[in-house]
């Protein structure tokens, strides 16, 4: 559903405010969101979880962007940061969190990784925000279209709309006391990009509480006005010699001969080859997802399609409908039927690069009541035998975890 759609259905919105900003946005071009913004007809935080809406992206709010840590800013120089629309948030493990105007823009996302050496995991925030942080942290001066703002994009402003995120936030940071040109050409106004229709199962729920308790919780200093941003540094790991070991297709193993194995296992990176051998063996295309913090993250990838390298920019929260989410609810911990129409679903799969499949397969691996990995998979007609046999790789998984953890805390 389009941003002005979800507007008028929610009463944010009037038709003739809506045809008014689209005539503003044909005469002076710009996205949407911007306009509206312009023009008083809907605020920051709003338009911030609707974008999230329309994308099927978690949020990056305006408390997020203020709390953004020094260690992370200094991943990006200022022309990269500006060039990418970018605005880094925080290093978690081996992924970078970051403000992204544009998340669905995948070859953007695969320069960021290969530039910072970290796996990117972008959040949605309105470009009116995005540019006014790149000059806050950069140094880097806005477009003279965002000038106008001054002050008002930052994250620490009261917002009257209880629905909306509005936690309370640190004071304010001096301003940069002189402003650098902003590098390359001049940003060329773009038109707002208009999103393919689809149906709404549920309202999709994007909660920030998770990040903001991260960057609180990061011992990391905050990030500091443009003036005191030091120089970019180059000796971030990079992921593909991190993981280079497991990048080529794993060989089939069958679900009797993973079982046998995994029972008897203890070591990490055997139990994640093993389960992605067993998916080489049943789909054209799986994903093995990590989970955190209510998140799923696009973690390996087993099969030849399109989307193959953006695998890792997947970000699926487990609160949303989706296929993950039904593998989360169903009582033995496995799924497999026709997606519903969902906004989760219609990312995933534009993120695949592949067509929305006439069935899905996702099982769920749990320790406790923690799911700590998800193995979908698609392009296949799963038997009932062979769905107990993905149950049954799922428990013995989650048995191999368990042990490997007993075995990490006998040797501390």
């Amino acid at each position: 559903m389009r941003l002005g759609e979800m507007l008028l259905r929610d009463g944010r919105l009037t038709e003739a405010q809506l045809k008014q900003a689209l005539a503003y946005q044909a005469r002076d071009g710009g996205r949407l969101g911007t306009v509206l913004v312009e023009h008083g007809l809907i605020d920051l935080e709003a338009l911030t979880v609707y974008l999230g809406l329309e994308l099927g992206i978690p949020i990056a709010t305006g408390a997020m962007l203020e709390r953004a840590k020094r260690a992370a800013v200094r991943l990006l120089q200022p022309a990269q940061s500006f060039k990418f629309k970018c605005v880094p948030l925080v290093v978690q493990d081996r992924q970078l969190i970051a403000a992204i105007e544009d998340p669905h823009d995948f070859a953007t996302l695969e320069q960021l990784t290969q530039t910072t050496g970290y796996r990117v995991l972008p959040r949605v925030a309105p470009e009116v925000r995005i540019y006014y942080y790149i000059e806050r942290y950069y140094g880097v001066a806005r477009p003279a279209r965002f000038v106008k703002f001054g002050d008002t994009p930052r994250g620490d402003e009261t917002i009257g709309d209880p629905g909306l995120p509005a936690p309370p936030l640190p004071g304010l940071p001096p301003v940069p006391a002189s402003l650098v040109t902003a590098p390359g050409p001049r940003p060329r106004l773009r038109s707002a990009k208009m999103a393919k229709m689809f149906d709404e199962s549920e309202s999709l729920e994007l909660e920030a509480d998770d990040l903001l308790e991260s960057l609180d919780a990061d011992d990391t200093a905050a990030a500091e006005p443009a003036p005191h941003v030091r120089p970019h540094r180059t000796t971030t790991p990079p992921i593909a010699a991190q993981e280079a070991a497991m990048a080529e297709r794993p060989n089939a193993i069958s679900a009797v001969d993973a079982i046998a194995e995994l029972k008897s296992l203890t070591e990490r990176n055997r139990i994640i080859e093993v389960l992605l051998g067993y998916a080489a063996g049943i789909f054209p295309v799986s994903v093995l997802f990590a989970v955190r913090d209510q998140l799923a993250f696009g973690w390996k990838a087993v099969g030849e399609f399109a989307g193959r390298s953006h695998v890792e920019h997947i970000l699926v929260p487990l609160d949303a409908p989706s296929v993950i989410q039904a593998a989360a609810a169903a009582e033995n911990g496995v799924f497999h039927g026709a997606p519903t129409p969902s906004t989760v679903n219609t990312y995933l799969y534009k993120v695949l690069g592949t067509a929305e499949p006439a069935k899905a397969t996702a099982g769920v691996i749990m320790i406790g009541k923690r799911i700590v990995n998800v193995l979908y998979g698609h392009g296949a007609e799963l038997t009932p035998l062979q769905l107990d046999d993905l149950q049954g790789i799922c428990t013995v998984a989650a048995e191999a975890y368990a042990r490997l953890i007993a075995s990490s805390k006998k040797k501390k």
